[in-house]
């Protein structure tokens, strides 16, 4: 009989959390498990394209965590209610608000108990450290009852200990058997709040290599076509990739700048553009599927990724689509931020720069621009690095064989 594997997701399905549908459906083809995903938030938001392929394996979980305490207060009776009959002292102990805090004192806790004894697995993966926080809870109350391994991805581990201090994640921390990390700034990162380093392996996000076509060569034409993807939030660093461009501008350099994303510094940007007078050379392409963004990587001469660290502590992690640029040949230029210099090789794959420096951005855009044959070997280099490193089917098996030995340990 084949174990049962729960994915645990705070949110889905949602365009920005591809790389789960990737690595979820990977481990499900190589048919070893019974796999459910358990999503705690239903997020609107712009569908993964693949999604309904997973339809019949996802359950809602109502949580109740985004209605006030007097909306969920019907729910929280109902649950209650269930488990006087069926588990009076999980009840108890859900309802602990001295031991597991808010979520317990407004009935978060008592309305996901009651759901999660329906549904006992033999292992948990839970995506995020916040999602994790929430099951370690569910698991030390005994809600749930088997072996627990979260993945850390960028925002959970680089900025909610600095704001909440390192004792946010101790529950976690004692409750889980392994922990990943997509990175060794992400691995650091957990080491040094606090998660045990012998119980953490590093598994990237992955993409399928298949969906982004290689592209022998960058497209011919006058005019040299940079491209960045991402939410337009502070850690992307757009102020400083627009300097560049303006500097490329200045330097007689025919291009166009495509940005590919939405976010609250959307207008500031382009307010900037204008202030810098390449609005002509820049455009801005608002959010878009995936599909429509492929078109776009295989026009693309060179992927600009300018990211920095916010002032909040938030930063990137793996940084996925600098994978994606890869897989389909292009070369990039992005900054030594955090996990980056996992994720591309530098002066061989692209080039990274120190976060903030736009003149740097702009000499190795420079460069690029005057020399086709560098970016077709830097994106031959590229598309071998990916298909080695993070191919979806490598990252399968990798995950695969840390599950195996999770259930192999007593």
């Amino acid at each position: 009989m084949k174990k049962k594997l729960y994915y645990i997701l705070g949110g889905y399905p949602v365009v920005s959390q591809s790389f789960l549908y990737n690595q979820i459906t990977e481990v499900i083809k190589q048919g070893n498990y019974e796999v459910l995903i358990i999503v705690l938030n239903k997020k609107e938001g712009a569908v993964h394209p693949a999604y309904e392929s997973l339809n019949n394996q996802v359950r809602y979980f109502e949580s109740g965590r985004e209605k006030g305490v007097l909306s969920k207060f019907p729910m929280a009776m109902k649950a209650i209610g269930k488990l006087l009959f069926k588990d009076p002292g999980l009840m108890f102990r859900a309802m602990n608000f001295f031991k597991y805090g808010r979520d317990a004192a407004n009935g978060t806790y008592v309305i996901l108990a009651e759901q999660f004894l329906k549904y006992q697995p033999d292992l948990i993966h839970c995506h995020f450290g916040t999602t994790a926080r929430v099951i370690a809870d569910l698991k030390d109350m005994k809600a749930v009852n088997c072996k627990l391994i979260s993945s850390f991805h960028g925002k959970d581990i680089t900025v909610y200990p600095k704001q909440y201090g390192n004792a946010y994640y101790t529950r976690l921390f004692k409750a889980c058997e392994m922990f990943t990390g997509n990175s060794r700034f992400i691995i650091n990162k957990m080491i040094n709040t606090g998660c045990p380093e012998g119980q953490i392996v590093k598994i990237p996000m992955c993409l399928n290599t298949n969906q982004f076509h290689y592209r022998e060569s960058p497209p011919a034409g006058e005019t040299f076509r940079i491209l960045t993807v991402g939410r337009f939030v502070e850690k992307k660093g757009y102020p400083y990739s627009l300097q560049a461009a303006a500097l490329l501008k200045k330097a007689g350099v025919k291009f166009q700048y495509h940005l590919i994303g939405e976010g609250p510094l959307l207008n500031d940007m382009k307010a900037l553009a204008k202030e810098l007078n390449i609005e002509n050379e820049v455009v801005f392409h608002g959010a878009m599927m995936q599909n429509e963004v492929i078109k776009h990587y295989q026009l693309a001469d060179v992927f600009l990724l300018p990211s920095v660290t916010a002032a909040n502590g938030d930063t990137e992690g793996q940084g996925l689509v600098l994978q994606e640029a890869q897989a389909i040949g292009i070369p990039i230029v992005a900054t030594l931020h955090n996990g980056f210099p996992d994720s591309v090789i530098d002066g061989t794959t692209g080039y990274l720069v120190p976060e903030k420096d736009s003149n740097g951005l702009y000499e190795k855009l420079h460069l690029l621009a005057g020399n086709a044959d560098l970016r077709a070997i830097m994106g031959r280099q590229g598309r071998t690095f990916v298909e080695s490193h993070f191919d979806s089917k490598i990252i399968g098996k990798e995950l695969t064989a840390v599950y195996e030995q999770m259930l192999a340990t007593p």
